[in-house]
Formats: structure tokens, sequence, C-alpha cells
């Protein structure tokens, strides 16, 4: 009899450690379980931390990049091309000193100081050497671009005025209204002669060269208003 009892004490006591074994092993893996959900979320976090911290950077370093100081209180839109086009355009921070608005092409477009190095057909729409500023008593402020279909074609639409068709210059905090009177298509020779509709009012001259033609390049007079 005391055999058997011994006998039965030892699987009872085989049977508990079983079982404690089991319940540990059961704890490691609920456990073990928990922790790697965790830490899956810990990183499901993380990474959405960290991508809305590289989103804000992008968007900054964006804004910087577009930024482009002009020295007067402009439209976000001022550097887009021809009829709201989105084209690609070298990151340049211009320093605007005014800007020309024709709303019927919806171009708006900057332009630079006559002496700097960015007043060129290259980069921007460029005032003449001939040209007057706007603020100057009977003068005609000369500006001239590209036309086509490159991104510094800034004239490609000018063909679309017509006659009555108002272009506005703002310049030194002045707004300065322009009505189109005159449009004249003359060869390309080399130079230009500016013939002033009215020199006896403040004048803009647009150039370009004509849709369509090699040989030919597109004036057009406006008077102010």
């Amino acid at each position: 009899m005391l055999i058997q009892k011994q006998k039965k004490s030892k699987k009872e006591n085989k049977s508990k450690l079983k079982r404690s074994q089991i319940l540990l092993i059961g704890s490691l893996l609920v456990f073990a379980g928990v922790i790697t959900l965790s830490y899956g979320r810990l990183q499901v976090l993380r990474e959405l931390i960290y991508e809305s911290v590289r989103l804000a950077l992008s968007v900054e370093d964006t804004k910087k990049e577009d930024n482009i100081s002009n020295g007067l209180d402009t439209p976000e839109n001022v550097n887009q091309g021809v009829e709201g086009k989105q084209e690609y355009k070298p990151k340049i921070n211009y320093n605007y000193i005014g800007y020309l608005e024709i709303p019927k092409i919806r171009l708006k477009r900057g332009f630079v100081d006559p002496s700097s190095r960015y007043n060129n057909i290259q980069y921007n729409v460029t005032i003449s050497d001939k040209s007057n500023m706007p603020d100057v008593d009977y003068g005609n402020f000369i500006l001239y671009a590209h036309s086509g279909d490159a991104y510094i074609s800034f004239f490609a639409y000018l063909y679309k005025l017509n006659i009555g068709d108002y272009a506005y210059v703002t310049y030194n905090g002045e707004k300065y209204s322009y009505e189109l009177v005159k449009v004249e298509n003359v060869p390309k020779v080399g130079t230009l002669e500016i013939q002033r509709p009215n020199k006896n009012t403040k004048e803009l001259t647009l150039i370009t060269c004509t849709k369509d033609s090699d040989s030919e390049q597109t004036v057009y007079y406006f008077d102010i208003r």
C-alpha cells in the first residue's frame, strides 16, 4: 500500500509540474504576444510620427524653394507662366520691383531692376534699355519676352489681345492701368523703331515674336487710362 501511495504521489507531482510548466510557457507566450503587438503598434506609431515630420519638412522645403522675394505685396501666382499654366522654371530668388498683369490671358509676371543680371529674356519679362519707368511723365515703359511653348514664353498669348483690352503694371506701390490702342507687325531686322501713337501720355509697349512667323515681331501699344 505504501508503495502504491508513493507512486501515486509521484504521478501527481509530475502532473502538477507539467501543468506549471504549461502555465509558465503559456504566460511567456502571452507576454511575448503582448510585447510583439505593442512593439508593432509602437512601430506603426513611430512611422506615422516620422512620416508626419517628413511631410512637414517637405512642405517647408517646397515653400522655401517656391518663395520668390519681390519687394511688393504681390499675388502668390505672380510667377506663373501664361494663362495660369504650371510650368517648370528654375528656382531663383528674383528681387522683383514690380509686375505686369494682363487679365484676359491670365498673365501675371514680375520684372526685376533694369541693372539686374536677371533682366534678361532668358529669365524674365525684360525691361528694354530704351525704356522709361512707369512713373516717368510722358514716358514709355517697354517690355519684351519670348513667345512660343517654352516656360520662358511669357508673351505667348499676346496675340489673343484686341484693341481696348487692358494691361496693368504695379511699380513703387502704384498700379497703372493701360488700354491697348495699336498692334503692328514689323520685320525682324536686328533693330526696332518704336512708333508711339501718343507721346503726350504715359505708354506701355510690349514686344514679342509674331505668332507663326519666323521673320516678324509684333508690337503692342497701350495708353495710360
